[in-house]
């Protein structure tokens, strides 16, 4: 029999060397003398189920209670309320303060043991369905992603010009969240995320996305809602947090004038800031239908020149470090 992390919190001494004798042969036992001292506990680490006695001094049960529910970690964790009082309004109460449960005292040592056992095999069952959901969850969004990552593909490839542009993006965003210190998971998020930044050209007509001159106003305004479309596509892959953000306001611009919100300076998200300046050195360093590729110091003194403006100073600053440092450099595109 698997042995389960058993929380018991109560003020008597008496009730916690019970509680240790009826159930310390079958789970492992943490005991607490008071609300204070179970909440240090948690923090230490997270029981299976909390036996919490509803009258104590200081702080009692249902303090004790709302404080563990606003741990994180501990909105579901199971708990069971000690009372010795006995009555269809003390249940009641129990029940709305959140408790799965309430055994009155004193308790027969069959009764304490028998109800245990039924929440935590609830609690197991409980958990190991959440588990599978999870996963199922997983399964669908790695699909869902796995399909965006082929419309993106698609999209790059429209253009003979763009095809490589969104990976490279990829590559930039990732590399300039590693310079500023972000985690390694957070790394591979914007790296994903910059994968599909571009994801909502797929609702823009390919006369507008192939067009060798300039843009008539008609055209760029069609051009401009490629960010929406995309937010609006990915907003629910939930894997990838911040996905909508990304999408949606990688054309913004530091001074405000950018689209589809002008947002201004730090209203602009900070993953969309970062693919902003990726973005804009790609397009820059490759060749379009439109222009030939700018040299890289070319490209470099315009970043400069937009810092402020265009782009997030501290972004471009970080981005020029780095290739001042030869960190990155402008990857092939032909």
């Amino acid at each position: 029999m698997e042995k389960h992390n058993i929380l018991i919190v109560d003020d008597s001494k008496t009730a916690l060397g019970a509680v240790r004798h009826i159930l310390g042969a079958e789970h492992r036992l943490a005991l607490a003398s008071s609300g204070e001292e179970a909440l240090q506990r948690l923090h230490e680490g997270l029981p299976d189920l909390i036996l919490l006695d509803l009258l104590m001094p200081y702080m009692d049960g249902r303090e004790t209670l709302e404080r563990i529910r606003a741990i994180p970690g501990c909105e579901k964790l199971p708990v069971i309320f000690f009372t010795a009082a006995q009555s269809t309004e003390t249940e009641a109460e129990c029940l709305e303060l959140g408790a799965c449960d309430f055994i009155t005292k004193p308790f027969a040592p069959e009764v304490l043991r028998s109800r245990i056992a039924n929440m935590l095999e609830l609690e197991d069952y409980r958990k190991d369905l959440q588990g599978r959901l999870d996963e199922k969850t997983r399964e669908v969004e790695e699909l869902a992603l796995q399909t965006i990552l082929a419309i993106a593909r698609a999209i790059d490839a429209k253009d003979e010009y763009t095809q490589g542009h969104s990976q490279r993006v990829a590559t930039y965003s990732r590399a300039l969240a590693e310079y500023l210190g972000w985690s390694e998971a957070d790394c591979d998020n914007i790296y994903h995320i910059a994968l599909l930044h571009d994801v909502g050209k797929i609702g823009v007509p390919d006369n507008v996305l192939k067009k060798r001159g300039h843009l008539t106003e008609e055209e760029f305004a069609l051009m401009r809602r490629h960010p929406d479309i995309g937010a609006d596509i990915l907003k629910d892959v939930k894997s990838l947090k911040g996905i909508e953000l990304g999408t949606r306001f990688h054309h913004e611009r530091f001074d405000g004038k950018g689209y589809p919100n002008k947002l201004k300076g730090e209203e602009i998200p900070l993953i969309a800031r970062i693919i902003c300046v990726a973005d804009t050195f790609d397009a820059m360093t490759s060749t379009r239908c439109y222009r030939n590729r700018l040299d890289i110091d070319v490209a470099r003194e315009e970043l400069r020149r937009c810092s402020g403006t265009q782009f997030d100073p501290e972004i471009v600053s970080a981005f020029l470090a780095m290739l001042d440092k030869g960190l990155i450099s402008a990857l092939q595109t032909e």
